[in-house]
């Protein structure tokens, strides 16, 4: 079994609205229904870019959120979905779309299969890269899952939880034995330890939620 990690520079709409800005579009379901065209649902981080999003929807329906814009709609596709299925691949949600290009990811069950689906892709689209490793256990699809899945997971924190407790791990500080202090870590914000402590405890608090029931 392989996984796919592709990316092609967008033309359709989605990858066109997300140049040039700091905005991403997470496409946590689409499929191929008719005629070329896809039916999507996709979330809107960072922007209302809602004209640019619908220049190729035959259909399009908005959903305004705290921390992100839905939107559900048709739109004409550009062959990679139908490439997919035709190839016997199993797409892996969410695909993303940011920086003016889309990232797609797909489980094969050969390589055979996988490398003829990058070749029908290349034939309407740029590929800009691609990767893929081989795996040998329902753990690594697990894995795998869970890491694209983690910018849903992340939806409800804040601007200052996420950069707070991302440089938190980074710098090591839910380590152990941790490997830079609270009060290193407060300093680095400019801000008081209770501060960043309550940020820390915040943001465990809303990633473990997505995890644990109540």
């Amino acid at each position: 079994m392989y996984f796919l990690s592709l990316h092609v520079d967008g033309h359709c709409s989605l990858a066109k609205s997300t140049e040039d800005n700091q905005s991403k579009i997470i496409i946590s379901s689409i499929y191929n229904i008719f005629n070329g065209h896809n039916s999507l649902l996709a979330y809107s981080v960072g922007s209302t870019i809602m004209d640019n999003h619908s220049i190729d929807f035959k259909e399009i329906h908005f959903f305004k959120g705290k921390h992100a814009n839905m939107f559900t709609g048709t739109k004409a596709g550009h062959e990679v979905m139908q490439s997919i299925f035709e190839t016997g691949g199993i797409p892996m949600y969410p695909f993303v779309a940011m920086n003016g290009g889309e990232s797609y990811f797909i489980i094969h069950m050969s390589r055979e299969s996988m490398m003829n689906n990058i070749s029908i892709i290349e034939k309407h689209n740029k590929v800009k890269s691609y990767d893929y490793i081989k795996i040998d256990s329902g753990d690594g699809i697990m894995d795998i899952s869970r890491h694209l899945n983690r910018e849903i997971n992340l939806f409800d924190l804040t601007d200052t939880e996420r950069k707070v407790i991302q440089e938190a791990m980074s710098a090591g500080y839910l380590d152990w034995p941790r490997s830079i202090s609270l009060d290193e870590l407060a300093e680095r914000f400019a801000t008081s330890k209770p501060t960043v402590l309550f940020h820390i405890r915040n943001a465990e608090r809303k990633i473990l939620s997505c995890f644990i029931s109540k």
